[in-house]
């Protein structure tokens, strides 16, 4: 209804601007005298059919208006409602587009519901999986502007990169609106980050008992890296020469090279050799026939990465394999290939320095293992804090583990071979030696701290100032969950 009138306006504001320039144009000539300086018609002449013409019109149009105006009224709160629901829908696709852009999913998992991210430890020099956290329930815990905060300017001392230009990164103010659009558009149900908190406190109880093993995993991978650079130089060269005779055979001689020197006394015999493609694959029968071997060979040259390389291609088959074509699959194989010569070059080129800091970083994890700061000892924490309840000690200590630890333990984030004693600090402060009761003079205050989180400049406990970094979990733990892990900090025993 609204469209229509808007066209009627138009149509009738259309025609009576045509009519005026009409009027303006009739009878003008070079000699006429302008209308101010002319008499103009007497009034016998104006007040009789035309005068009632023009009122006539005049009324129509009045009344037209005053009709249009409300109608067109009426239709616009619809409207500006509509244009909300549009600027938000395309706001929320380019944000997809942002994060899809800048690969926020090779962090943060697909759908972003919390993945890891590759790390080297500062302390340690060892490469790490830090564990990124799910976005799709952030602001469960955060609200929109701590979440910007978080885009704008990353975390010091983790993978996560500033994004903002006040940060150094590559978006601008409204590309990060956008991406928080996106953000506020996939949060799960409050019912689902309640479970996905729960998750975390059971992965992190069931974590106590495997540290051990970890670590141990992640001493293993230290050693393994050892020796891959004791061997650096003789596997270079092994993988050269069979990198070399795989690009001899998918790039063979042509008619302006010398053919002897190819193994070749004529050109016909070239030909012969490897211009036939029986199965019109791109790839020559001979080529396919040897490449098989030197894949072989290779396999069988005792180079871990080389330990599935071997492929069996059927010259009267374009695809040997039934993956792809025979031709592509090749070129991939040569070029796995080409990347192991060129990681074992950078390792040849650099074997001292690597091997030296390889070295620290096996000291540092054998040492992780010898302190066990990862461990907890559970009958002590449930003796000093919660009166011998091993189930009560346990499920707190998981609460501090899968929601607080990643913050308040150093180190937390990249497996329990890094991480310091529990509450050591780290992105939060440190939270032994009794900090909490100091900070917070009643467990009331406490929790009403934990629940909500900081907010910037406002004062919280004991000449707290917050920060917005403290993130709230009233929404996602239990009252029960809340009292356990408050507890626990207020106790004098943490592991």
């Amino acid at each position: 209804m609204s469209g229509m009138v808007i066209v009627v306006a138009a149509l009738v504001a259309i025609g009576w601007l045509a009519f005026l320039v009409a009027n303006g144009l009739r009878g003008r000539s070079q000699d006429a005298v302008a209308p101010n300086q002319s008499l103009y018609k007497t009034d016998d002449e104006l007040e009789n059919r035309r005068l009632d013409r023009v009122l006539g019109v005049a009324v129509i149009l009045s009344a037209f208006l005053a009709v249009s105006l409300p109608v067109y009224y009426l239709g616009e709160r619809n409207r500006q409602e509509s244009f909300v629901v549009e600027f938000d829908d395309v706001a929320v696709h380019r944000g997809s587009l942002h994060v899809a852009e800048f690969k926020c999913a090779s962090c943060h998992g697909e759908g972003l519901v919390g993945g890891v991210a590759t790390y080297v430890d500062a302390r340690s020099g060892v490469t790490v999986s830090w564990a990124a956290p799910s976005l799709n329930d952030i602001y469960y815990r955060y609200d929109r502007d701590e979440v910007k905060f978080w885009l704008t300017y990353g975390r010091a001392g983790s993978p996560m990169p500033a994004w903002g230009l006040a940060g150094n990164g590559p978006m601008n103010d409204a590309q990060l609106e956008e991406v928080l659009d996106y953000l506020k558009s996939i949060q799960v149900s409050q019912t689902d980050a309640v479970a996905r908190a729960d998750s975390l406190i059971t992965a992190a109880i069931s974590g106590l008992d495997t540290a051990d093993a970890t670590v141990a995993g992640s001493i293993a991978k230290q050693e393994e890296l050892l020796t891959f650079y004791a061997n650096a130089e003789a596997n270079h060269d092994v993988v050269k020469m069979w990198t070399e005779l795989a690009e001899k055979v998918l790039e063979p001689p042509d008619e302006r090279v010398d053919l002897n020197k190819n193994g070749f006394d004529d050109l016909a015999e070239w030909e012969a050799s490897y211009k036939i493609d029986t199965d019109e694959d791109g790839l020559a029968d001979r080529a396919e026939e040897e490449l098989t071997s030197i894949l072989l060979g290779a396999q069988n040259s005792g180079y871990a990465p080389f330990a599935s390389l071997a492929v069996t291609f059927d010259p009267r088959n374009p695809d040997s394999t039934g993956l792809e074509g025979d031709r592509e699959l090749a070129l991939s194989k040569l070029g796995e290939m080409k990347q192991q010569l060129v990681t074992l070059g950078v390792a040849v080129d650099n074997l001292d320095r690597l091997t030296t800091n390889a070295e620290a970083g096996l000291a540092f994890l054998q040492a992780a293992l010898d302190n066990q700061f990862y461990t907890f000892d559970l009958q002590a924490v449930a003796d000093s804090t919660f009166g011998g309840d091993v189930a009560k000690a346990t499920r707190a200590v998981g609460v501090y583990q899968g929601l607080c630890a990643r913050c308040h333990t150093s180190g937390y984030s990249e497996g329990p071979a890094f991480a310091q004693e529990a509450g050591a600090g780290a992105l939060g402060p440190a939270l032994w030696n009794g900090r909490p009761n100091v900070q917070f003079l009643t467990a009331d205050d406490m929790k009403k701290f934990l629940s909500e989180g900081s907010k910037l400049g406002v004062g919280y406990g004991v000449n707290g100032i917050g920060r917005g970094y403290m993130p709230g979990f009233g929404t996602v733990l239990s009252e029960t969950d809340l009292d356990l892990v408050i507890q626990y900090l207020r106790g004098e025993v943490l592991r």
